[in-house]
């Protein structure tokens, strides 16, 4: 070889390995940050399912039967109302009214996926869209708990002080209340509806977070977490 001619093979070579190996690191990188993600992301999905059982547990022991204790004590209120009997107990049958049990989903880890973009990782359509379906749901609970409050004040309460008088006190004076029986009744009778309507979603809450809590079961067992 003479002294100026140039080792065009070796060039070649040392390029080709300078691009297999920035390659190499870049494929390893790559694949170490996706596993990183896929990590992330499987311990959030641990975590929805822990939210899941929590939601389902405070359903079924405590929020369905305890409004539906209240809806009876409320319903009681109204008919000693009509009657204008049952003086010695309606006092605490109306408190009913005023003791709200409101709850919405825990879905702190849903919004934190859903925010950050991370949800799409997830290749399961159905399971995806159950998710934002439970998302959608625990904000219309939060919704319709807000609205129920609102009731409350602007129309249950205006007319609790006006005839606080007839029912509050160590003796009731019920049979002195010369109210508007329709007017309160009709209140009180939308107020009922509203309370029950939360609880016939409450159980629904309930069937789905079990229905998501399955779907997530059966998402780790495929995956092998």
């Amino acid at each position: 070889m003479s002294k100026g001619s140039i080792n065009w093979t070796d060039h070649i070579l040392n390029f080709v390995s300078v691009i297999v190996g920035v390659s190499l690191a870049f494929i390893i990188s790559s694949q170490s940050e996706q596993a990183k993600q896929e990590n992330e992301f499987n311990r959030n999905v641990s975590a929805i399912l822990e939210e899941l059982e929590s939601d389902i547990y405070t359903y079924e022991s405590y929020q369905i039967p305890d409004n539906k204790e209240k809806l009876a004590n409320m319903q009681q209120a109204i008919e000693m109302l009509t009657s204008q009997s049952g003086s010695d107990s309606i006092n605490a049958k109306l408190m009913s009214f005023f003791s709200v049990n409101n709850y919405s989903p825990n879905n702190i880890t849903i919004n934190s996926l859903i925010t950050s973009g991370k949800l799409d990782l997830l290749g399961d359509y159905d399971l995806k869209t159950n998710i934002l379906f439970y998302q959608n749901f625990a904000r219309e609970l939060e919704y319709q708990g807000q609205f129920q409050i609102e009731f409350l004040m602007d129309r249950i309460t205006p007319w609790f002080v006006e005839n606080a008088q007839y029912f509050v006190g160590d003796k009731n004076y019920i049979d002195d209340y010369k109210g508007d029986d329709s007017e309160a009744i009709l209140i009180f009778s939308l107020y009922i509806s509203f309370v029950e309507n939360k609880v016939s979603k409450y159980e629904s809450a309930l069937k789905e977070a079990k229905a998501l809590r399955d779907l997530i079961t059966k998402y780790q067992l495929d995956e092998g977490l």
